[in-house]
């Protein structure tokens, strides 16, 4: 099962949205950090086996999404 912790995933996104310039790609950051909140939140979602998947894809967007802006700040 994927382990992830939304809070730092949510944090991350904080801090991203801190440093990216363009306002596109604050928006998406914020509804990403949204994502990881809702989840947080919903701490059932995270235990259920048979949401892994979805979880996994969750996680793979947020590496790509902050892989991509941490590009665009160089």
């Amino acid at each position: 099962m994927v382990q992830v912790d939304p809070w730092g995933k949510a944090a991350e996104c904080e801090r991203a949205m801190e440093i990216v310039a363009d306002p596109e790609r604050r928006v998406v950051l914020s509804s990403l950090r949204s994502v990881w909140v809702a989840l947080g939140n919903k701490r059932s979602f995270l235990e259920a086996p048979e949401q892994a998947g979805q979880l996994s894809t969750i996680a793979q967007i947020h590496t790509e999404l902050l892989s991509v802006c941490k590009n665009a700040m160089h």
